[in-house]
């Protein structure tokens, strides 16, 4: 059940029931302490402007006690080991500009506003364990409050996310991260190249392991398995020469000349200079009774290699016919 001073919130609730090893509680507090991310240094600390060094180390190790992603090794923690790294970082970002001098002015000048209030806090005295504790609580509630981050936001923070998934060679989940920007923010268009780019390199990890398959099965004398996954990796990788000169070659073999025409015309097209695959075509077509088309082919293969017995006797052949 949420808050009753938070307003229904389906990505929420979606988040809450997870199924990941942590509690109820826990899950809220990441949730809100990840809603709070785009605030200022101070804020993601839960802090005023104008908290000391000592107030600020002391609360960075107090939220690094609930939020470092170390704390959960083990655990099952689905979208929240996202969540967590995320709010970590921002933390520690958040931490190591306000307590070093040169960067926490460069960063208050740079935000007037804060600079301001920063000033007008002047001195502070130094907290009592009962101030510690009253903050401490009054931060957390303070944070289970804050509203989610607009859906726009969240999805673009999924996004980069999943351009960094993919750099990293992970495609799987960098479209499981595109597919929750994409229910976030159905209108955004800047994950379809991202998406794309995904898809093809997943096909292409697929395809890779497909013709590995495949050519285990050539070599166990399973033909039409694998012909089965020579098919397979011409649907996932339309441009694998070696697959469609395969799946011509098997065709040839078991007596289906028509069909061993199409993979090795697409072995051709793919391939012009390759002379194998002009040689098979060439037999092929001279099969089918295309002997004008077959000349044409053997004749471009022995431009090729002027030498390929193969070649020079099926034309010899065909010029008698």
């Amino acid at each position: 059940m949420l808050s009753e001073n938070v307003p229904p919130n389906t990505d929420q609730e979606a988040a809450l029931a997870e199924a990941v090893e942590l509690p109820l509680d826990r899950k809220r507090e990441i949730l809100a302490r990840e809603a709070a991310l785009g605030e200022d240094h101070y804020a993601v600390l839960g802090l005023k402007p104008g908290a000391t060094k000592q107030q600020v180390s002391a609360a960075y190790h107090e939220a690094s006690r609930v939020f470092h992603p170390d704390r959960y090794f083990g655990k099952q923690l689905g979208s929240y080991q996202g969540r967590l790294e995320r709010v970590f970082r921002r933390l520690a970002e958040a931490h190591a500009t306000l307590v070093d001098d040169a960067k926490r002015d460069a960063y208050l000048k740079a935000n007037p506003r804060l600079r301001v209030a920063a000033a007008a806090a002047g001195p502070v005295r130094p907290p009592t364990t009962e101030d510690a504790a009253a903050r401490a609580a009054e931060r957390r509630a303070r944070l289970a409050r804050h509203p989610y981050l607009a859906r726009g936001a969240q999805a673009k923070t999924l996004v980069e996310e999943a351009k960094s998934q993919l750099q990293s060679g992970a495609p799987e989940r960098a479209l499981g991260l595109l597919h929750r920007a994409q229910q976030l923010d159905p209108r955004a268009k800047s994950s379809a190249s991202v998406r794309s780019q995904a898809e093809a390199q997943k096909n292409a990890e697929r395809a890779k392991a497909e013709l590995a398959h495949a050519r285990e099965l050539a070599a166990a004398g399973d033909g039409a398995g694998a012909l089965s996954a020579y098919r397979e990796v011409l649907a996932l990788e339309p441009s694998s020469h070696e697959a469609a000169l395969a799946a011509a070659q098997m065709l040839f073999r078991t007596g289906t000349p028509a069909e061993a025409r199409t993979f090795a015309q697409k072995a051709v097209d793919l391939r012009p200079d390759h002379v194998g695959s002009l040689v098979l075509l060439g037999t092929v077509c001279s099969l089918l009774g295309m002997n004008k088309v077959a000349r044409r082919h053997l004749e471009s293969a022995l431009a090729r290699d002027a030498d390929n017995a193969e070649a020079k006797q099926l034309l010899k052949k065909l010029r008698w016919v």
